[in-house]
């Protein structure tokens, strides 16, 4: 590959200008094994003790964390985390790649079809481009970037009107952005020819095709999974070929500066198609642990909607239970868990698609063996199967609204939220080009509050049933900038603001023109300003608002409670 020359130049570097081990231990023992693994593939897989004076999340910054069994880690670094780690002076071993302890299909073996054999590269474009060719009046298969040594990134839609955006919840189902667990790409391939090919007869899957635009990219790392040949899995890495960790780049919700950060071309691609896709639902599929995670990974206290995670992912791991071997999928709370919980995870795709995008995502861990048996693959599939389609499914547990203007009838950008409940970013968005937003909670009776900057903000309350999609029109009603509202009030004004900065000041004058209060506070952001007015008696006033030197009255009512 074509990286290999640079990391070989710049590991013998970094490895010379180091004297912590001796000429002896560095040519024949452990570290001499790393640097061998460091050099011929970008990264080495070691495992160690965790010293009671380190913490995960310190660990988690320069090591690609894998498993955590009580004190025991399981960890990959490049050259630059196994500097790190060799200066905390931890005892460790090197683990044998997963992808090289026995081959992993033989090109020349052509008696098993594609389901029971890890494609090549060649296959896995000629199998997208052959479903798409196949299907044409239910998918599309849409070239989303390239990978740093120039493959392709694939990402199938499957609609029943593929070539055009409808007011339909987008669902993306990704797998392998570590190149050495495949077996996601299996499966992946599995469900886009189920879709397709089961559409006219299945009416589950009919329903859902009808309803859902479905977004499928098997393969998000390309280079790890071919490292060693286009024509085999064997000797696949977790990283990419910049040695770089594709579950570790994306922007993380502690970074205040993550705009400025660089990113591999893989990251980046896919960035740029789920920001255009108004997310609603997503998973990304691993290997080396049976489980699903769900957020956060990044830190340790709660999604705001916890619960419904925990039943999400209860659902997924329980119906594979019902339809699997009796030991598979029992990790941790059997078979689900917290990402922080488990381990920390700073950069995750997971984290980036709930705290950035405001869509809510998932991690699933399909096998403890980071490569089944080809022979396995089926019994994957069918283990799996059924909560897949339930999984897409679950679009269709909440909130279903359109936002609109009271006059135009044209749609808004708006944020919806449910106060004393959302935090974290976890409030959702109607889509700016459709007015089209969704909520997805559990069952329950939910005050929504409606804003977007130039309106008057709307608040109104509705009952979700389970497994039932309520739907919801919101108009909202222009406003200009230094209207206040309600007229009539009681306790609680808003006040419409332009632009942030500076004082709002709020006077109230009685009819006799006595000043009978003020309220003063700091105008952080534009669009409504909540005013509390306990301290104004009930009455009748000329309000005087002023904010940057610029003032408007008007007169108000103010009623007993």
């Amino acid at each position: 590959m074509k990286h290999l020359g640079n990391r070989f130049l710049l590991i013998t570097a970094m490895m010379a200008a180091s004297c912590a081990i001796n000429a002896q231990e560095k040519r024949n023992g452990v570290r001499g094994l790393a640097e061998q693994r460091l050099a011929e593939r970008g990264e080495v897989i070691i495992r160690f003790i965790k010293p009671g004076d380190l913490g995960m999340d310190y660990l988690a910054d320069f090591l690609s964390i894998d498993a955590v069994k009580q004190d025991t880690v399981t960890a990959y670094a490049n050259i630059a985390g196994f500097m790190k780690f060799l200066s905390e002076d931890v005892p460790y071993e090197v683990l044998d790649p997963p992808s090289l302890k026995k081959r992993m299909h033989n090109p020349s073996e052509k008696s098993a079809g594609w389901h029971n054999r890890y494609p090549s590269y060649p296959e896995y474009l000629a199998l997208m481009d052959s479903f798409a060719g196949r299907y044409p009046q239910l998918s599309r298969l849409v070239d989303i970037g390239r990978s740093t040594d120039d493959r392709r990134l694939l990402v199938m839609k499957i609609s029943r009107n593929p070539g055009i955006r409808e007011n339909e919840p987008a669902v993306l189902l990704t797998s392998t952005i570590h190149g050495d667990e495949p077996l996601g790409i299996s499966i992946m391939l599995r469900l886009i020819e189920e879709l397709l090919g089961q559409y006219e007869t299945d009416v589950r899957i009919g329903m859902l095709v009808d309803s859902v635009e479905i977004w499928i990219n098997p393969l998000a790392n390309p280079d790890g999974t071919y490292f060693l040949s286009d024509e085999s899995v064997t000797g696949a890495t977790r990283f990419n070929a910049a040695s770089t960790d594709l579950n570790r780049d994306f922007p993380d919700p502690r970074d205040n500066d993550w705009e400025s950060s660089e990113r591999q071309p893989e990251t980046t691609a896919m960035m740029d198609f789920m920001k255009n896709l108004h997310l609603v639902l997503a998973v990304n599929f691993h290997g080396g642990a049976e489980v699903v995670n769900y957020p956060w990974e990044t830190w340790p206290r709660l999604h705001a909607d916890d619960a419904w995670y925990r039943e999400l992912s209860r659902m997924y791991a329980d119906t594979v239970h019902a339809h699997g071997p009796p030991d598979y999928m029992t990790d941790l709370d059997n078979g689900i868990t917290n990402g922080y919980a488990w381990y920390p995870v700073f950069g995750g795709r997971q984290d980036y698609v709930n705290y950035f995008l405001f869509a809510r995502e998932v991690t699933i861990e399909l096998s403890h063996n980071k490569m089944p048996d080809e022979t396995s693959l089926e019994d994957f599939w069918n283990y799996n199967k059924r909560s897949l389609l339930q999984y897409i499914g679950q679009v269709f547990t909440g909130i279903r609204g359109h936002v609109t203007d009271s006059v135009t009838g044209l749609p808004v950008r708006a944020i919806i939220s449910i106060p004393e409940h959302d935090k974290d970013n976890s409030q959702v968005y109607s889509d700016s080009a459709t007015g089209v937003f969704f909520r997805l909670t559990g069952p329950g009776s939910y005050e929504l509050t409606c804003t977007a900057p130039g309106y008057r903000r709307r608040k109104l309350r509705i009952a979700i049933e389970r497994d039932r999609l309520s739907r919801v029109e919101i108009a909202l009603s222009p406003m200009t900038p230094g209207f206040v509202f309600p007229n009539p009030f009681s306790d609680i004004l808003y006040f419409n603001v332009d632009e942030p900065g500076g004082q709002l000041l709020l006077e109230f004058f009685d009819l006799s023109g006595r000043k009978a209060g003020q309220i003063s506070q700091t105008v952080t952001e534009a669009g409504d300003q909540e005013i509390d007015t306990r301290d104004i008696p009930p009455g009748l006033y000329l309000a005087r608002m002023t904010q940057n030197g610029r003032g408007t009255r008007q007169v108000l009512l103010k009623l007993e409670k």
